[in-house]
């Protein structure tokens, strides 16, 4: 019976134990985040996606927009940016971050992650990484546009061949019988026989020459 009651204990106890866990796990991605500044990343990757949406927006309108339409562009952008912040701001995601790190570090896993970010080498990688990510940006698109006339003279020259490899483009037309020549041919027998005629006209047939007699 004691067997019983100690198990029945340890059972109620085990999910608590699990949140207790898992409450200490999202503390530490928390103060993880907090460490990797992810809600100024976040901040910045939403300013680029509403300035790129924003420039579209001014490139319907004029060059110079009347008094109208930048009354429609404010709203728009001004609505932009709100909906923009409720969906992808780190408020709105900060939950499902914290979620993913959790599943997917252990207490311990973080322990050790956190030990490095607060150390001296920990502390310079967070400060020098956003230069560095940006710079790792522009040295890919310089490789990326001097590549580019390669890749079009690729495309181009495999255009060529898919075309010269169609069945219709590999067999060579059929010509047509060219009948004027026929014609033409048959012209001088004609004429021919007209001035063998003794009139110059054409040869009677048999019954008409007995006819004639």
């Amino acid at each position: 019976m004691k067997r019983l009651a100690l198990l029945l204990v340890l059972v109620l106890c085990l999910p608590l134990t699990a949140r207790a866990d898992e409450a200490s796990r999202r503390v530490k991605v928390q103060e993880l985040l907090t460490l990797l500044h992810m809600d100024t990343l976040m901040q910045q990757m939403m300013d680029a996606i509403q300035k790129q949406t924003a420039d579209n927006a001014r490139q319907i309108c004029d060059e110079t927009p009347t008094p109208q339409q930048q009354a429609l562009l404010d709203d728009f952008e001004k609505k932009l940016f709100a909906l923009v912040e409720s969906r992808v701001g780190w408020k709105a995601i900060e939950p499902d971050i914290i979620d993913l790190y959790a599943r997917n570090f252990t207490d311990e896993d973080l322990d050790g992650i956190l030990a490095f970010y607060k150390s001296p080498a920990g502390v310079s990688m967070i400060t020098k990484m956003p230069a560095m990510a940006a710079q790792a940006m522009q040295i890919s698109q310089a490789r990326v546009t001097a590549l580019m006339p390669e890749l079009k003279q690729m495309t181009e020259d495999f255009e060529k061949a898919a075309k010269a490899a169609k069945p219709d483009a590999a067999a060579p037309a059929k010509s047509q019988p060219d009948q004027s020549g026929a014609d033409q041919k048959s012209q001088p027998k004609a004429i021919s026989l007209l001035k063998d005629s003794p009139t110059g006209s054409a040869p009677s047939s048999p019954n008409q020459s007995q006819t004639q007699r």
